[in-house]
């Protein structure tokens, strides 16, 4: 494993904790939920035992003080193992007097008390982390006090939230994401392509310069020297593991820079698109239309509004979409 990169990759990441709830579970049941595009649903186990399954693949066991996250955009269930009931989130879905969430399946009984966080992570501003993983995976958080602490005091954080609540929960989520990435990233199990990648010592300066300066003058050429390989053989090695090929991974890279500095900067668009790697704005707004399905200008606009506006009605569609 390429440890500098890991090291810049973790001290760059970046999480937001759009929505939270608390998910209570008779045993006997389990909760179907449904991920949103463009965040990570994480569950972390305050009580209880049992399984987690994403769509058709196997069941994957948990336990107490464990961290719990389905594929993103993915079906999944959570709950008993073997439990002969079923309900859709969004059938349990009701409010607390703090303004939070609470997710009942069976009688309200907490033989299963989980804390359930929609949240988006990034590292260097630019590539979702664990964007592509195929299948749920669980990390055992118990051995550590500190770490239970850590959730432990951001579900208290929640409870009563006042100013700054926002960056205190996304730092301890921050925190409790690392510890759960330094568990995962040795596990052969885990097949997102960035855990491949950082095996790779090879493939991991290639996507060390991407997350670096994803506004470089790359090229599969000059990515392939960096690794030591020859163009044919690191094309190919690259696009086995990401799904994609180098030049695409970049401009993936290069436009969700772009979407995150729209979001979180005054620059105008057309020094964005300079300093994501784009020649002319008309460029950057032509691939980005091509990526989001909207012009650059109206994305930041429609995105300010939702922050003003919609914070309510986001939390309740991407932590449990209707009809989930």
């Amino acid at each position: 494993m390429a440890t500098s990169t890991l090291q810049m990759i973790l001290a760059t990441m970046s999480v937001r904790v759009h929505a939270f709830a608390f998910c209570e579970i008779q045993d006997g049941w389990r909760l179907e939920k449904r991920g949103a595009p463009d965040t990570l649903i994480v569950h972390y186990v305050l009580a209880g035992s049992g399984t987690v399954q994403a769509g058709d693949r196997r069941p994957v066991e948990f336990g107490p003080h464990s961290i719990v996250i389905p594929p993103r955009n993915s079906p999944h269930t959570i709950g008993f193992a073997d439990a002969p009931r079923m309900l859709p989130a969004a059938d349990g879905l009701g409010l607390l007097p703090n303004g939070l969430l609470r997710i009942t399946a069976g009688d309200g009984s907490q033989d299963m008390l989980l804390a359930c966080g929609a949240i988006t992570a990034r590292y260097a501003g630019s590539l979702g982390l664990l964007d592509r993983l195929e299948d749920a995976v669980v990390g055992d958080l118990s051995a550590s006090k500190h770490l239970r602490h850590a959730f432990s005091f951001m579900v208290e954080e929640l409870a009563d939230p006042v100013l700054g609540t926002a960056d205190v929960t996304g730092a301890l989520m921050k925190r409790c994401l690392l510890a759960f990435l330094r568990l995962h990233l040795q596990d052969l199990c885990v097949r997102s392509p960035l855990f491949s990648a950082l095996r790779d010592p090879r493939l991991a300066d290639a996507v060390a310069a991407v997350v670096d300066a994803p506004a470089a003058p790359h090229t599969v050429e000059s990515l392939a020297a960096l690794c030591g390989m020859s163009r044919t053989t690191f094309a190919q090695r690259f696009s086995d593991t990401f799904g994609e090929g180098p030049i695409a991974f970049l401009q993936r890279a290069r436009l969700r820079l772009g979407a995150q500095l729209l979001v979180t900067s005054p620059m105008p668009v057309k020094v964005i698109a300079a300093s994501v790697g784009y020649g002319s704005r008309s460029h950057f707004s032509h691939a980005f239309r091509g990526a989001y399905g909207i012009d650059p200008t109206a994305f930041r606009r429609r995105r300010a509004q939702a922050d003003r506006d919609l914070e309510p009605l986001y939390a309740v569609n991407h932590l449990v979409s209707p009809g989930s």
